[in-house]
């Protein structure tokens, strides 16, 4: 009866590890559903609004959820704060942020970074190309993860169970 249950466990403990692979997995992807969203909202600021950066930021982080409105938050307070930093160096030290609250992959927080660098450039045209740019490149990315998500979770699932069935024979 304990090795039953042994066994039991070790398939349930190896099945949830699996699984935490693919909602990792799903949470990246949503993540770069948030990114691209504050993308366009900074985009759509600029060229209808012209909003300041402190009020830009602070509207992103009301329409954001999750790590990035965490992430925004921490920037706001820091933007906020009065440093004598300049934006372009303060929205590259919020990239540590990103990268500890988030599961996106680190060319992502990079191309991030460099929208930092962009918002501090007073050529609003060169600004709103430069945007697309990053927007482009972001969304090919999430496109390219989403499609892979449903086959990731399933061979995530499937190897954990395999695992556990594998280990279970090997004790017995």
């Amino acid at each position: 009866m304990l090795k039953i249950t042994g066994c039991f466990l070790i398939l349930y403990a190896s099945f949830m590890t699996g699984h935490a692979v693919g909602s990792f997995h799903t949470r990246m992807v949503s993540e770069l559903e948030e990114l691209i969203l504050l993308i366009q909202i900074i985009k759509n600021q600029i060229i209808y609004e012209g909003t300041e950066l402190p009020e830009l930021l602070a509207r992103c982080e009301k329409r954001t959820k999750g790590a990035v409105k965490m992430w925004l938050h921490s920037l706001n307070e820091d933007v906020s704060g009065g440093r004598d930093k300049p934006f372009g160096e303060l929205w590259r030290d919020s990239m540590a942020v990103l990268s500890d609250l988030s599961a996106v992959r680190a060319d992502v927080v990079e191309e991030i970074g460099r929208l930092g660098d962009i918002l501090g450039d007073m050529d609003v045209d060169a600004q709103i190309s430069r945007i697309s740019l990053i927007e482009n490149i972001i969304t090919d990315k999430y496109e390219r993860e989403r499609n892979r998500n449903g086959g990731i979770r399933k061979l995530s699932n499937s190897l954990g169970i395999l695992a556990g069935l594998f280990i279970v024979i090997m004790l017995l």
